[in-house]
């Protein structure tokens, strides 16, 4: 059972116009007719939903925004393990028409190579893009919605878009990664896909 906002701390919190004090309620002889008549609404309600709801609103947008950076360019910014994950990602989406082609190994190695990994590193990853790992595997990997984006935006990136292998398989791999389909068709038009 919720608890009625009290008007006069409403108003000190919202600087009310000085009304006169809330009428109090009072005994009258007509009877249950008028008990069930309802209260005189607040003036000051109609501006508090619109504070809240704009709030709401804003913390919503500032999440959304922070999901939805920029499809990474580079790996500068990745430690060991998000760069590992992220360039089997791009292997297994090259893998998914049934072979690498030139264009896709460039694409993963020109990824891998503005990376802070060391050289041994980067050949030991290259050398795993030609037998990638299962995709259920890497996305177990995926610890949160920012990864989950941009997992999928560089599998995005590798693959020709406009194979229709490569369009059911990045529609699976969306829906398993559980983005939400706003996401999925702002990362699309940036690179060129309309699913």
């Amino acid at each position: 059972m919720t608890q009625e906002p009290q008007p006069g701390l409403l108003k000190r919190l919202f600087g009310g116009a000085q009304d006169a004090p809330a009428p109090a309620a009072t005994t009258t002889s007509a009877g249950p007719a008028e008990a069930g008549e309802a209260r005189p609404r607040l003036g000051h309600e109609p501006v508090l939903h619109a504070m809240l709801a704009r709030q709401i609103l804003d913390a919503h947008l500032r999440n959304r925004h922070q999901l939805l950076d920029r499809a990474p360019a580079d790996f500068r910014d990745f430690d060991a393990e998000e760069t590992d994950l992220l360039v089997r990602a791009m292997a297994a989406a090259a893998h998914a028409d049934g072979e690498l082609d030139v264009t896709e190994r460039g694409r993963i190695r020109s990824r891998l190579n503005t990376s802070s990994l060391d050289e041994e590193d980067r050949d030991r990853l290259q050398r795993q893009i030609e037998e990638p790992q299962c995709l259920e595997e890497l996305i177990r990997r995926v610890d949160g919605p920012r990864m989950a984006a941009r997992f999928y935006a560089v599998s995005l990136a590798t693959v020709d878009k406009h194979g229709p292998i490569n369009r059911s398989y990045l529609r699976y791999l969306a829906q398993r990664l559980g983005l939400p389909a706003d996401l999925v068709v702002r990362l699309n038009r940036q690179m060129g896909l309309r699913l």
